[in-house]
């Protein structure tokens, strides 16, 4: 017969054990990323496509992240991380509302959007096969402006959105090439935001490698701000240098 109180302890073990790294340590990435936009925006008017109305099109930003890792058991891992991701553009529009002002003619438009993250997390494996999991606290803020010769409408909104967070990697066997998937999402009243990367990564020495991949962000809420509505996406390969330390 199973006694609960003798093997009670080997299950507080192990639960320990899977709950935390071995040794403290960390990981820094700064890349590049290429994004397309795709969607749809109004700011007290009618949604408009922000490829054809705003002419926003595809464009480059960086991105920075850091993981920092320690023994202690219960106590989460912490990752940061920052994006920021811009747009400019002009059109020709006919009776297009944005803000307080109609505009007819030729039109500039420019988007900012900014992410910085929070992330608490644990890793359940830290093998060829590693797996993490846990709660990402991110700080949206950001703007979308147009303006003719005459007129100018901005449209400001910031938020902070709690998302879950998971990351899987597998490392081959005998090779120092890895493949990842990592991904934060949340759907909640009247916002709904994901985003994901999936990335191939070779560590060349030292801890120093390369990753490439696809990644995209969606963002889907009205109240981000009154009388604004956005459910927009950008997308696309990356690139970027990694130290594992």
């Amino acid at each position: 017969m199973l006694n609960i109180k003798k093997v009670a302890p080997f299950i507080l073990l192990l639960t320990l054990n899977q709950l935390h790294a071995d040794t403290a340590g960390g990981e820094i990435s700064l890349g590049f990323f290429n994004h397309q936009p795709n969607g749809n925006a109004s700011y007290k008017g009618s949604a408009v496509d922000i490829e054809d109305t705003l002419g926003f099109s595809e464009e480059q930003d960086t991105f920075i992240k850091a993981y920092l890792e320690h023994p202690l058991p219960f106590i989460p891992n912490l990752k940061l991380g920052y994006t920021a991701l811009s747009h400019e553009g002009s059109s020709s529009v006919n009776e297009f509302t944005w803000g307080d002002t109609t505009y007819n003619g030729t039109i500039e438009s420019s988007l900012s959007l900014d992410m910085s993250d929070v992330t608490l997390y644990y890793e359940f494996l830290d093998n060829w096969a590693e797996t993490d999991a846990g709660l990402t606290f991110r700080y949206v803020s950001g703007d979308i402006a147009v303006h003719s010769s005459v007129s100018r409408d901005v449209a400001d909104f910031s938020a902070w959105v709690p998302m879950l967070y998971g990351k899987v990697r597998f490392t081959l066997p005998a090779t120092d090439l890895s493949f990842q998937l990592e991904a934060n999402a949340i759907s909640y009243w009247d916002i709904t935001a994901y985003d994901y990367e999936l990335s191939a990564r070779y560590t060349l020495a030292m801890g120093v490698g390369l990753e490439a991949g696809y990644k995209a962000f969606h963002l889907e809420s009205d109240e981000l701000l009154n009388g604004f509505d956005a459910n927009v996406d950008f997308s696309g390969p990356y690139a970027a240098a990694i130290w594992d330390f």
